[in-house]
C-alpha cells in the first residue's frame, strides 16, 4: 500500500520602511488617513523592502510589532515614535 504524506510549514517575513510624514498630521488622529490618502508615497517601497527580508519559521505574531489579525494573509501597521500606531 502506497500512501502519501504531507506537510505544511509556515514563513513570514516583515518589511520595514521609514517615511516621513508632514508635522502638521496629527500623529494619533490623522496619520491613518494620510497613510491611505497617500498609499502611492510608500507601498510600492515598502513592498520592495520584503526581498531583502530573510524568511522566518512561524507564524509572526509574536514578534513584538503588535500584530493580531491572526487570520489574514496579510497585515499592514504603522508605529509612531512614540511607540504607539494601529492598523493601516
Amino acid at each position: 500500500m502506497k500512501i502519501k504524506l504531507y506537510q505544511r510549514q509556515v514563513y513570514y517575513k516583515v518589511g520595514k520602511v521609514v517615511i516621513d510624514v508632514p508635522d502638521f498630521i496629527d500623529p494619533l488622529d490623522e496619520v491613518r488617513h494620510w497613510l491611505h490618502e497617500n498609499e502611492d508615497l510608500w507601498v510600492d517601497i515598502l513592498a520592495e523592502s520584503m526581498d531583502g527580508c530573510e524568511l522566518e519559521h512561524g507564524f509572526g505574531m509574536d514578534d513584538l510589532i503588535d500584530w493580531t489579525d491572526h487570520t489574514e494573509e496579510s497585515e499592514y501597521m504603522y508605529k509612531l515614535p512614540d511607540g504607539n500606531g494601529g492598523h493601516i
